[in-house]
Order: C-alpha cells, then sequence, then structure tokens
C-alpha cells in the first residue's frame, strides 16, 4: 500500500507550494488522502480569491460604507483582485474576468502607471516610478512586503520573449 511522507516532509512540501493532485501521484493516494493528511497538520490552502482579498486589505484600509461614498467595488479594484488571482493560479476565471484581468495590465502597461489608493479620491493611476520596479501597485510607505508568492503576485507579467527571425 502506497504511503505519503512523514508530517515534517508534508509540512515543508506544503510550504514549498506542493500541488496536492502532483503529491496523489508521486505517492500513488489519492487526492482526498494528500488533503485530509494536510487538513489533521493544520495546514489549509485558501482559495485564490480569498487570499486577493486579503492582500488588497492587508495594503489598504479600502472605504466601504452603505450610506455615501465606497470604493470597495470599483471596477479598478475588482480588476485587480481579478489579476491577483490569476497570479495565484485560479484557474476557474471566466472569459470576462480574463478580459477585466488583461484590460488592467494593458492600461498599466501602456500608460506606464500603478494603480493607488486614496481613502479620499479613491481608486487612481499614478505615473510608474523607478522606486515601483515591476510592481503594479504603489506599495504603501511603511508597510511590509508580502511573502514571495504574494509579491509575485503583484508583479507585471513578463513580457513575450521578442521572436528571432
Amino acid at each position: 500500500m502506497a504511503k505519503l511522507p512523514s508530517d515534517a516532509e508534508l509540512v515543508k512540501l506544503f510550504h514549498l507550494g506542493a500541488d496536492d493532485k502532483a503529491l496523489a501521484e508521486e505517492y500513488g493516494v489519492t487526492v482526498q488522502a494528500v488533503n485530509k493528511r494536510f487538513v489533521n497538520l493544520g495546514l489549509r490552502k485558501k482559495p485564490a480569491a480569498l487570499r486577493a482579498n486579503e492582500l488588497v486589505r492587508s495594503i489598504w484600509d479600502v472605504k466601504t460604507s452603505r450610506e455615501g461614498p465606497s470604493h470597495h467595488n470599483a471596477y479598478t479594484v475588482k480588476a485587480l483582485k481579478v489579476y491577483l488571482r490569476s497570479r495565484l493560479g485560479d484557474t476557474g476565471l471566466s472569459q470576462t474576468q480574463q478580459r477585466e484581468a488583461e484590460w488592467l495590465i494593458g492600461r498599466l502597461v501602456r500608460d506606464n502607471t500603478v494603480v493607488t489608493y486614496d481613502p479620499e479620491n479613491g481608486w487612481q493611476y499614478a505615473p510608474r516610478e523607478p522606486a515601483d520596479g515591476r510592481m503594479i501597485v504603489r506599495w504603501p510607505a511603511g508597510k511590509e512586503l508580502p511573502k514571495e508568492d504574494l509579491r509575485q503576485a503583484l508583479t507585471l507579467p513578463e513580457p513575450p520573449e521578442a521572436s528571432s527571425s
């Protein structure tokens, strides 16, 4: 009977981003068996949508209000969250959502801008500065950068390789 590796090895693989399905195939067990061990170890993978929402909340205190203006439903932040979801591996995006993410990145590249947020004025596009690097947002001063996978999600996609003809 196939067997998963030790708890210590599974924890290491989890934090390295190992995929449940790939582990199941490698060790000859079901995906459910892998998932169950992760759950028993207290390791739960958050869906990309939840991680994208948490990331935006960790960067900005976005204005939400039932009375008066609210910024949490603006098109720019919706497109930003969809782009983050795609970069975090969400394969369940609709064609409309994919177009929204592409629209956002197209605009940022075309206009050489980044997304910024101001509680008074909402979401804006600011001219890219050298300090922005390849980030798609202007990182607020004094905020700690997130873990590597989330930092990667906040970057522009790599430009396509120039074909040599």
